[in-house]
């Protein structure tokens, strides 16, 4: 109208206007899309003539007019889809064979579509369970602990050389929510970039989520997730000195749920094994670098020149407990809690 601003005020109080329910459509939109995996619209950054049309339009401005009444709450909005009998059903069906014959593509949420944990959710998990997590709101960003030889490779910036990625020296501050993560252009987490975190360069509607091997290699054989592993073994040994408790209580951190007397005995078995095998098989300590020989090619001459680079974090660096600082029965019990991490029931929401 006429009474509106020329100006970004004026865009602003148009886009969240009553009368303009784009916004609140293609805002309930991504958060439907994030919890189901599909949204009511499939394409999210497409609601013209080009794009898909509502799975159910009725539905769609049924959310976008309460959401606008609620105050624009994104917290209210996920409590009533999160409390939804859609959200709550079993992601299995009594006759699936003929429901996927009416409905293939499950538009009308006879059963909970399976969805994979995102990157950053599989990280806050593991550290929520191990009981490691630190749940601070704001402040500056961290630097977790990303693989060490991606850290300590030399990379040009702006015709120069960047620094060593260094983590953060308090284990507190690494230990925090992955969204406070410090967001390096040049220098992703390896980990998170297999499990299909988006880069930093482009806007992304929907993650990809591609199942390839070398997600098996960061969830299994990471040094973070094996010192994942390590912290929950020894949480359980503080809460239990008996081993049949230690994985009762490791499955209800895990999956919610007791264990079954199958699934107790394979677990007790394994837990012997291993710990048979780290009594036989010490590991070997590895000190952190404090300094790091760099070597690369002059941009200007195409000479190569070496230098070293002083790791000052990492002279007064707060450690996590490391295999060499336990006992062989903590190791053990470590390998149960590497596999556990690394379910299906705990990698994705069914």
């Amino acid at each position: 109208g006429d009474d509106v601003p020329r100006n970004r005020l004026g865009l602003a109080q148009w886009l969240v206007d009553p009368n303009h329910p784009l916004t609140a459509r293609v805002t309930v939109n991504r958060y439907w899309q994030q919890l189901f995996g599909t949204g009511l619209v499939n394409t999210p950054s497409n609601f013209g003539k080009m794009g898909d049309k509502p799975s159910h339009p009725e539905l769609l401005d049924w959310l976008a007019r309460w959401f606008t009444d609620n105050g624009w709450s994104i917290k209210k909005l996920h409590r009533l889809i999160l409390t939804s009998d859609a959200y709550a059903r079993s992601s299995s069906h009594t006759d699936m064979e003929a429901l996927r014959e009416v409905d293939p593509k499950n538009e009308l949420l006879a059963y909970y579509p399976p969805r994979r944990l995102t990157a950053e959710e599989i990280r806050d998990a593991m550290l929520a369970v191990t009981g490691e997590l630190n749940r601070d709101l704001g402040g500056p960003p961290i630097y977790p602990e990303i693989n060490w030889e991606v850290a300590l490779q030399p990379r040009h910036i702006m015709g120069g050389v960047a620094p060593v990625y260094q983590p953060s020296p308090v284990k507190s501050d690494r230990d925090r929510r992955t969204i406070y993560a410090a967001v390096i252009r040049t220098l992703s987490d390896p980990m998170l970039e297999v499990l299909n975190r988006p880069g930093p360069d482009l806007s992304c509607e929907r993650r990809d989520e591609t199942t390839v091997t070398p997600q098996v290699f960061a969830l299994f054989n990471s040094e973070h997730v094996h010192t994942r592993a390590l912290a929950m073994a020894l949480r359980l040994e503080t809460e239990s000195d008996d081993t049949d408790e230690q994985i009762k209580r490791a499955y209800e951190l895990v999956f919610s749920r007791p264990p079954t007397d199958a699934e107790l005995a394979a677990c007790r078995a394994h837990v012997g094994e291993m710990v048979e095998h780290h009594r036989q098989h010490a590991p070997v300590k590895r000190d952190l670098p404090v300094t790091v020989s760099r070597e690369m090619v002059d941009e200007q001459t195409g000479k190569p020149f070496k230098w070293k680079e002083k790791l000052h974090w990492l002279l007064d660096y707060e450690r996590d407990k490391m295999p060499w600082e336990v006992s062989a029965q903590t190791r053990g019990l470590a390998e149960l809690c590497l596999v556990l991490l690394n379910a299906n029931e705990f990698v994705y929401v069914y």
